[in-house]
């Protein structure tokens, strides 16, 4: 079976929470650029982010000594907000939580019942709070959960199958095998905008992008050769027109229209090194993130904004060691983002 390998390291989860240092995102930022808001310290490492109304959902790691992870919310108009004050938590004693997204009145986030390399399971929780359930066990996503029209798309099948997950399904139920996998290759990150899940699995030389109708049918390989990186963090999304994606392995973010014929166009290089670049779509924008910058770009390529940049090395990266999530999410005003290596959540305006 070839398939990709969990990156996510619940030893070095602690090692880069630097919550004892005093240096927070205002000191690292450019000289003279804007200075982004911390909206909550959590005092931990700040797995993955998800925006919900007027509140941000925040997966926060497991430390060495496991079984500690937590969901928590806090308000994004918030500021300087702590576990003490302002966070809130509504799911805690968890194994290794990652991914998370909100759809409706449910939290949901990628967690396993064991510890690495054992395959995810997909629990949720109410926005306002209460029981954390399974939502679906065997399941596991990447980067990012595939919603659209309160359906999950989601890896199952030991990483070879996609299969369509209604979020009022039970434990095991309502789970329909959309891509039926092609043994022993990994389907990796799906994405959706309702109509069709795009995803990576491999082709002739290296992964290559696909398309499969959301009902099932035959899958097309729309761009051959799309990415040679670490899965753990290349970023697939779309809107109405247009596909984008990030490839580890150079760090260069593509596009390509959804229409027959069409070719993938090279936006940007902005990371190298099998090192991750994040993407957040509104507008007539994309939003990137990687270990040094947040950074503005058309869609339609040219020059990249950077709207807030570190200069250190190690613990001090907005993205520092956590595979299997997203740091990154947009509202009409402000980005949103983690600050791994200092356990912050942060914004600043567009």
């Amino acid at each position: 079976m070839e398939q990709p390998q969990d990156t996510a390291d619940t030893g070095r989860a602690t090692d880069v929470a630097d919550t004892s240092s005093t240096t927070d995102a205002t000191d690292t930022a450019d000289a003279g650029a804007p200075t982004p808001t911390v909206i909550a310290q959590l005092n931990a490492v700040p797995a993955s982010l998800a925006l919900g109304g007027d509140s941000l959902y925040v997966t926060v790691a497991e430390t060495a000594a496991g079984g500690d992870g937590m969901v928590v919310r806090v308000a994004k108009t918030a500021t300087d907000a702590t576990p003490d004050g302002g966070v809130t938590t509504l799911a805690s004693g968890l194994k290794q939580p990652r991914t998370i997204a909100v759809a409706g009145d449910k939290v949901l986030w990628a967690d396993t019942e064991s510890a690495a390399p054992a395959a995810s399971d997909v629990m949720t929780v109410p926005t306002a709070g209460g029981t954390a359930t399974e939502l679906i066990s065997g399941a596991t996503t990447m980067t990012q959960f595939a919603i659209a029209d309160s359906v999950l798309y989601t890896l199952t099948g030991d990483i070879e199958v996609i299969s369509a997950v209604a979020l009022d399904a039970a434990d095991g139920g309502g789970a329909q095998p959309v891509y039926p996998g092609n043994p022993p290759h990994a389907a990796v990150n799906p994405a959706t905008d309702g109509t069709s899940v795009f995803f990576f699995t491999n082709g002739v030389t290296n992964l290559d992008l696909f398309q499969i109708p959301v009902a099932g049918g035959t899958p097309v390989d729309i761009s051959m050769n799309a990415t040679g990186g670490s899965v753990d963090f290349d970023y697939l999304v779309s809107d109405a027109t247009t596909i984008f994606w990030s490839d580890a392995g150079t760090g260069t973010v593509f596009s390509l229209a959804k229409t027959a014929g069409a070719t993938r166009a090279p936006l940007g290089t902005f990371d190298t090194g099998s090192a991750p670049v994040q993407l957040a779509l509104d507008g007539d924008n994309i939003y990137l993130l990687s270990a040094k910058q947040l950074m503005r770009l058309p869609k339609v390529g040219g020059t990249a904004t950077v709207l807030a940049s570190v200069a250190g090395t190690g613990g001090d990266t907005y993205v520092a060691s956590l595979g299997n999530a997203v740091s990154l999410a947009v509202d009409d005003t402000f980005v949103y983002w983690l600050y791994e290596g200092h356990g912050q959540v942060l914004k600043i305006a567009k």
